[in-house]
């Protein structure tokens, strides 16, 4: 009878064994990507503009997939948003927030954006995150993009001011509902470079202060808008790490298409606007940052934004995913 319940009693724990040697297994680059998706084909006027015609098809689900990322950052758009739940039938469309949701569910990670592109959007959007993310637990929190918005103003000095996309109240009231999630929920940020450095000649203020609002978020997403300022990467992390609350992380934003790039090749093309894939010089120059950072733990993650251009032919798309072969399943050691 002994070594019978011996032998049960071995067999009972051998899967909570396994699970705590999971559990406590260092995470490896690849559980710390993001790719950042908006709805299919919704950056469309932006490579068109660079001449890359005919849009794309691909889906944020798929755009993971393809790049072999575990977690995905979903951005919605004032020109493509899936309707407000309260607005949808009792029949199913292919806007249906849940059923954008339920392509989510192999991914490890989601995030829904409250604020999207352009800073729009905004307290109305969280009832409903809360919503799917009781119903589905990767859901991990909000994300806020381009948080610093219009209305623009100029002071007399010259710089440029916008306001934040979320009032003070606004901030805590979102935090008040992400509490009845039941789970630890986080709310993450975009903030550039030329909103945090005074030197930079694209300087955007924000009244009242970013640095003020800081305070209210988990992570701040940094990204560069201009691929030539990728060269000024290390001295503009430095500076946000002296400005931030020591209680923020900060994530890096990779951007595989500069959407406010001049390709100099197209000077003469009159039908060309603005845009070009960031050069792979740079695309090197940042991920091995990022990655450095990342093992160092001076960045907490790296998110991906590109979905579009993955399937329009942009070089810094499989270049992009033959990085992430590559160094995916490195390990870090937190």
């Amino acid at each position: 009878m002994k070594p019978t319940l011996a032998i049960l009693t071995t067999l009972l724990l051998a899967p909570l064994v396994v699970n705590a040697q999971q559990t406590i297994s260092p995470a490896t680059v690849r559980d710390r990507l993001w790719l950042f998706g908006v709805p299919a084909d919704g950056p469309r006027l932006f490579y068109e503009g660079a001449g890359y015609r005919g849009g794309s098809r691909m889906t944020p689900a798929e755009g993971a997939f393809w790049l072999g990322v575990p977690n995905l950052m979903f951005i919605t758009q004032p020109w493509n948003q899936p309707p407000a739940m309260s607005r949808e039938k009792a029949w199913k469309t292919v806007t249906t927030k849940e059923q954008y949701a339920i392509s989510f569910e192999p991914l490890k990670r989601v995030q829904w954006a409250a604020v999207g592109s352009g800073g729009l959007g905004g307290l109305a959007e969280v009832p409903d995150i809360v919503t799917l993310a009781k119903s589905y637990p990767n859901f991990t929190g909000i994300y806020l993009d381009d948080f610093v918005t219009r209305p623009y103003t100029k002071r007399a000095d010259g710089t440029t001011v916008g306001t934040p996309a979320m009032t003070e109240a606004q901030l805590k009231s979102m935090r008040d509902q992400l509490g009845k999630v039941g789970r630890p929920m986080e709310v993450w940020t975009t903030i550039y470079t030329q909103e945090f450095d005074r030197k930079h000649p694209d300087f955007k203020d924000c009244e009242p202060p970013l640095m003020d609002q800081m305070k209210h978020f988990d992570v701040v997403v940094l990204w560069t808008a201009k691929s030539a300022d990728l060269r000024d990467l290390e001295k503009n992390m430095a500076l946000l790490e002296s400005l931030k609350p020591k209680t923020c992380r900060i994530a890096l934003g990779i951007y595989l298409w500069g959407y406010w790039d001049k390709d100099p090749a197209k000077a003469d093309d009159k039908t060309y606007v603005m845009g070009q894939p960031v050069p792979l010089d740079l695309m090197e120059h940042q991920c091995s940052l990022g990655l450095k950072w990342l093992k160092e733990g001076r960045v907490s993650d790296l998110v991906i934004l590109g979905l579009a251009g993955i399937d329009q032919g942009i070089p810094s798309a499989p270049w992009m995913r033959d990085w992430i072969k590559q160094h995916g399943d490195e390990k870090l050691n937190r």
